[in-house]
């Protein structure tokens, strides 16, 4: 695909903007990816309003519309991606596990307590309020076609994650509670993505899949693809680049 390229979210985009300006150094003449951080402070709020009524603020929608306007891009999203880390990436103080429906996934941790899906997928959704309106306000601005990337699959190894762990996990006691097994820590990662795919669906967005290449036999992220705890790095990037010219 020769065209331009827009991804729009929040701190998964810092693997696609290295990416990108890789390729503009190497090839300051290949069609140009370029991405919009809807928190950063000059779009400060992010969103007004509440619930139906909720809206980007005007800053950022002219922004986007501004991209799409001069450069007629592809319009991807990587808004959200991080509340399944948020709920499940410290160890939890009462162990818990649960089995995924309709996919094979790790079995259950026999010295966790068993809980169901459905109370898992609640509380997730739960958390997910924020990102449905990105959704929905991506889709309102850019129209039909926009593309939802899937989050960076969880690293198995929970050393490379306490070490490269960010601020953020550090301050709720990552270090003294542990990372969570990486059994559970897949399977809320899967059904994250499950909740998100149904948002699309309901949208009109297409949902694309993380990297194959980016994913080891178990479906981890690779670490040479991870840029720290939760997040992808350059190459991740680049491999979700490639994907998206290749629709």
């Amino acid at each position: 695909m020769s065209r331009a390229i827009l991804v729009i979210g929040q701190s998964h985009v810092a693997a696609v903007r290295a990416a990108a300006r890789a390729r503009r150094e190497a090839d300051p003449d290949r069609p140009r990816t370029r991405v919009i951080h809807t928190i950063e402070p000059q779009y400060a709020p992010e969103v007004e309003g509440e619930g139906d009524e909720a809206r980007f603020a005007s800053a950022l929608v002219d922004t986007i519309r501004d991209q799409i306007d001069r450069h007629a891009p592809l319009v991807a999203s990587a808004s959200g991606g991080n509340v399944h880390n948020g709920f499940a990436l410290i160890r939890h103080p009462r162990p818990y596990d649960f089995l995924l429906s309709d996919e094979d996934g790790p079995p259950l941790d026999p010295a966790a307590e068993p809980v169901t899906e459905a109370l898992v997928r609640a509380t997730l959704e739960a958390g997910l309020e924020r990102d449905r309106i990105r959704l929905r306000e991506i889709r309102r601005i850019a129209g039909e076609g926009v593309v939802q990337l899937e989050s960076p699959p969880p690293l198995a190894d929970g050393a490379i994650i306490a070490a490269q762990a960010d601020a953020y996990f550090r301050n709720r006691g990552i270090a003294e509670l542990g990372v969570a097994p990486a059994g559970l820590r897949y399977k809320i990662w899967r059904l994250h993505s499950r909740i998100v795919a149904g948002y699309c669906a309901d949208l009109g967005l297409r949902f694309l899949p993380a990297p194959a290449e980016a994913r080891d036999a178990q479906g981890f992220l690779r670490p040479d693809f991870a840029g720290d705890a939760t997040h992808g790095n350059q190459a991740y990037g680049e491999a979700v680049i490639r994907a998206l010219e290749a629709l």
